[in-house]
C-alpha cells in the first residue's frame, strides 16, 4: 500500500506536466440525441411535409383531426384527453414514469422530451394528473403559436432546417455524392474551367 501512494503521486505529476488538464469549456459541446423529433413513418413524413418536428410537435400534429393544418382549441382539448387516456396505461387516472415512457415511444416522432417524466410532473410526486398533463401540453401549444394566430398551425411545428455541424451524420444523398466524387452545389460533368 505504501508503494502505491508514491506511484500515484508520480502519475499525477507526470499528467500535469504533459498538459493534461481537466476538460472545461473548450470541450463543452452540445450533445444532441439522434432521432429526437424525427418523424417515424413515411406516411407521416408525407402528411407533415417534413422529416423532423420540434419537441412535442408529433403529439400536437396528431391533434389536427380534420387535416386542415390548424389545431383549434377544441381539437387541442380533445387531443389532450385522448393522449392522457393513451398514456394512462392502467386507467387509474394518473400517469407514472413507466407509462409515460411507453406512451412517448408510441408517438409519431422520436421525442425524448415527452418521455422525460420530470417534464410532466412539476411537484415531483411521481404521478402525473390530468391537470398536470394538460397544463404541459397547453403551454407547449402556446409556445408554438405564431403571433396573431388564434389556432396552432401544424407548419409551425416543423423543426428548422440546420446546416451540418461537426459530429452530424451525412445524409444518404451526401454519401452518394461523395462516392461519385461530386461536390455538392456544383454541376456534374464537364470542366470547371
Amino acid at each position: 500500500m505504501t508503494r502505491l501512494l508514491p506511484a500515484s503521486a508520480l502519475v499525477s505529476v507526470l499528467l500535469l506536466s504533459f498538459g493534461a488538464q481537466p476538460a472545461f469549456a473548450e470541450d463543452d459541446t452540445l450533445v444532441r440525441l439522434p432521432g429526437s423529433g424525427e418523424v417515424k413513418s413515411d406516411r407521416d413524413k408525407t402528411i407533415l411535409k417534413t422529416d423532423k418536428l420540434k419537441p412535442g410537435g408529433g403529439l400536437l400534429a396528431s391533434f389536427d383531426r380534420d387535416g386542415d393544418g390548424r389545431i383549434s382549441d377544441a381539437e387541442l382539448d380533445a387531443g389532450i384527453a385522448i393522449a392522457f387516456a393513451a398514456a394512462d396505461g392502467n386507467g387509474d387516472g394518473v400517469v407514472t414514469a413507466i407509462e409515460q415512457q411507453k406512451w412517448a415511444a408510441s408517438l409519431p416522432t422520436r421525442d425524448d422530451s415527452l418521455a422525460n417524466p420530470v417534464r410532466f410532473d412539476p411537484n415531483l410526486d411521481r404521478r402525473v394528473s390530468f391537470t398536470e398533463f394538460s397544463s404541459v401540453i397547453t403551454d407547449l401549444s402556446q409556445d408554438y403559436r405564431s403571433d396573431g394566430h388564434a389556432e396552432l398551425r401544424v407548419a409551425s411545428l416543423r423543426a428548422p432546417k440546420t446546416e451540418n455541424r461537426p459530429g452530424d451524420r451525412p445524409t444518404l444523398e451526401e454519401l452518394r455524392e461523395q462516392q461519385r466524387g461530386e461536390i455538392p452545389g456544383r454541376p456534374t460533368g464537364g470542366s470547371d474551367f
